[in-house]
């Protein structure tokens, strides 16, 4: 009970604040797994309040979890749960696909894999385990291996593909995610995760998770890999035991609703560096995505400025029937143009590398259309390259302006347009420029006070440079 405070402006205020408390951690408790059952050694069962002695250290799948008090079975093998007499409701869950790991691995980045995974105990398997993060979040029984992982997912977003939503779904009480949290976060590590439409934009609202809270349900015994080409293992990181953590939640839990669902595309978890992933799962009934077919998983998606030019890479982990990709920019980050194709290769998985020899200047944003055969097409994640080489090419002064605004461009540049771009790309004011003009004046007079973009086009290349109106 809260404790008994005279009836004051501010006890009533802290009374409310205490009471949000309560209510917003009892919310994030009911939504913690309580128990899960797995195949390891054919039947392993362990809770919150009854921790199995017996710690997993091999492949094992997650065949029933138990929220809210409900025992629900994924449907990887029922036959197990009925063998030992456990009662459940059926239930069919899959792991997500993976469509993009946008951070960067560094030296803290791990491959977590049962101890005995690679048929050596206390000591590195030879050879050494494959080097791939989709791999190991997608990988056993329906995707639902709890003895491989990704430890320390770089700081960055991971996305996957979710469409094609049951609306009845929404707040039916019937978990509709399944998020798993196999190693050691620290006491403050917070994951956000959230609904996404195809450009990235929030869909409803974002849910943040303190990883540490969520109940621990069982341990296992693991190898931690560096997730680099040696995958050296060091003996701080061999035959180590480590927490089991799941959570799940519906889909109102994230602010979706009849009216946005369609909007999403994709699942979000902002990765703040210490989460450690074994698989995102989703309720087939509730989405119907039938991971098995999808054209092309992508294991990242990356760019940089090489010599005033932008070098796309990226790298697939499957393809099936993919005929080609389209390289696709923006300016503005909403309205995407065709720049170019790359056909698919042989065999997956494959590093791609394409070069854009005129980009624009300042920010850009790029993604894949990847068609397969059929015709059929589905777009990467976007990601944003600054190109600042070219934007210092063009001079813009007095920066800020108040009325005049001087440009100058280099020397040889040929005939083409200056525009005046907002930030958000649209165009307020546009003017000829004519072949051999190194310098011009705009008047911005008109303009609102803030902070715009000043384009040179002509039509292929760009050339841009940021000033503020005062």
């Amino acid at each position: 009970m809260y404790p008994n405070l005279p009836l004051t402006k501010t006890n009533a205020v802290r009374a409310a604040l205490l009471f949000m408390l309560a209510f917003c951690t009892t919310a994030l408790h009911a939504q913690s797994i309580s128990e899960i059952i797995t195949d390891f050694n054919g039947y392993w069962k362990s809770g919150a309040g009854n921790i199995n002695s017996i710690k997993p250290n091999n492949s094992h799948n997650l065949l029933a979890f138990t929220y809210n008090g409900i025992r629900y079975s994924t449907g990887a093998n029922d036959a197990v749960l009925t063998s030992h007499s456990q009662s459940f409701t059926p239930g069919r869950y899959r792991a997500l696909p993976v469509a993009q790991i946008t951070g960067v691995p560094t030296s803290n980045t791990k491959i977590g894999l049962g101890e005995m995974y690679d048929g050596v105990h206390n000591g590195p398997g030879n050879p050494r385990p494959e080097n791939n993060m989709v791999k190991y979040l997608t990988d056993g029984l329906k995707g639902l291996d709890l003895g491989t992982c990704v430890a320390n997912l770089p700081v960055g977003d991971l996305f996957f593909p979710v469409t094609d939503f049951d609306k009845n779904s929404i707040n039916d009480g019937i978990p509709d995610l399944v998020i798993t949290q196999i190693a050691d976060p620290s006491g403050s590590s917070v994951d956000s995760y959230e609904f996404t439409d195809i450009f990235g934009n929030r869909v409803g609202k974002k849910v943040d998770i303190v990883l540490n809270n969520l109940q621990v349900v069982g341990n296992w015994t693991a190898d931690f890999y560096e997730n680099t080409n040696n995958m050296n293992l060091t003996s701080s990181f061999t035959n180590t035991d480590r927490p089991i953590r799941l959570w799940t939640a519906d889909f109102q839990l994230f602010g979706v609703n009849m009216l946005n669902i369609s909007r999403i595309a994709y699942f979000k978890i902002r990765l703040n560096g210490n989460s450690d992933v074994a698989f995102v799962a989703y309720n087939e009934n509730a989405v119907n995505l039938n991971a098995n077919v999808l054209p092309v998983q992508y294991d990242w998606f990356r760019g940089k400025v090489v010599q005033q030019q932008v070098e796309l890479i990226w790298q697939t982990v499957s393809e099936v029937s993919n005929g080609r990709f389209i390289i696709e920019a923006s300016t503005d980050g909403s309205h995407f143009t065709a720049i170019d194709s790359v056909p698919a290769a042989a065999a997956a998985p494959h590093v791609y590398t394409y070069i854009h020899h005129k980009p624009a200047g300042g920010k850009s944003w790029y993604r894949l259309k990847q068609v397969d055969v059929n015709g059929h097409y589905s777009y990467s994640q976007i990601i944003t390259i600054i190109n600042a080489a070219v934007s210092k090419a063009l001079t813009v002064f007095p920066n800020p302006s108040t009325s005049t605004l001087q440009v100058r461009q280099p020397a040889g540049v040929g005939a083409g347009i200056f525009q005046v771009r907002n930030m958000q790309g649209i165009v307020l004011i546009q003017q000829q420029v004519a072949a051999g003009t190194v310098q011009q004046s705009i008047d911005v007079q008109q303009l609102a006070a803030g902070v715009y973009w000043l384009v040179w086009t002509d039509g292929v290349q760009q050339i841009a440079g940021s000033f503020v109106k005062k």
